[in-house]
């Protein structure tokens, strides 16, 4: 039992270690979202320039790169990229964590339509995975054109937890894309491997939890 408890310790603590905000983001900027440069005065149609909302980031609308997003505002008619504050008039889509938060709106009908924002900077070259906070499971996530398979850790208050294995593309430059439907935010690079099934499975999915849970309350 002692021994037990001296592993659970020691695990417990590089995975601390591992997931706190200041590992390196290679050069990514802005995984926060919190990078907003005011004024954001939106039009008539509650639109503001990207390069103010998301610096950083390209929005992409059916594949095609956008240069305005919707500001505490989503379309109705058609796929939207929203970045959405404290002052959102959805009680549901208020930030998930800090400031700002990102809200992609796609639809998946006959003649299906998409939404995404990417960015392209080189991956931390120590990086074993990425994690977000995601509200609405429908999001995909590429790097470099190729699919990054989601895995869902669990869920606190309304927000899910979310992560995926980079490992293969550690160092190396590309476009990141969330393309979808989805309210997320808190986008990292961590040097902690997705945890795997096995004789500490179910305590390394606890531990990796906490310790993102302990990351996330110093931002």
């Amino acid at each position: 039992m002692k021994i037990n408890m001296l592993r659970i310790a020691v695990v417990t603590c590089l995975v601390l270690v591992g997931l706190q905000k200041g590992y390196s983001q290679g050069t990514f900027v802005n995984l926060d979202f919190e990078s907003v440069i005011p004024p954001l005065n939106p039009d008539l149609n509650f639109s503001v320039p990207i390069t103010s909302a998301l610096p950083g980031w390209t929005g992409y609308i059916n594949g095609n790169p956008r240069d305005r997003v919707s500001y505490d505002s989503i379309s109705l008619g058609g796929p939207s990229i929203s970045l959405l504050d404290s002052l959102s008039p959805f009680p549901s889509l208020r930030p998930i964590q800090a400031n700002n938060s990102v809200y992609l709106k796609s639809f998946s009908d006959a003649g299906g339509t998409s939404a995404g924002i990417g960015q392209t900077g080189q991956i931390p070259s120590g990086a074993l995975s990425l994690l977000f906070l995601m509200a609405d499971p429908y999001l995909s996530v590429s790097f470099a054109g190729q699919p990054i398979p989601l895995v869902q850790f669990g869920t606190s208050g309304s927000y899910t937890i979310v992560g995926g294995d980079i490992s293969m593309f550690a160092g190396q430059t590309g476009e990141l894309r969330f393309v979808g439907t989805g309210f997320f935010d808190d986008i990292q690079f961590s040097n902690q491997s997705i945890p795997e099934p096995g004789t500490f499975g179910l305590f390394g999915l606890g531990a990796f939890l906490l310790g993102w849970r302990f990351g996330c309350r110093r931002t």
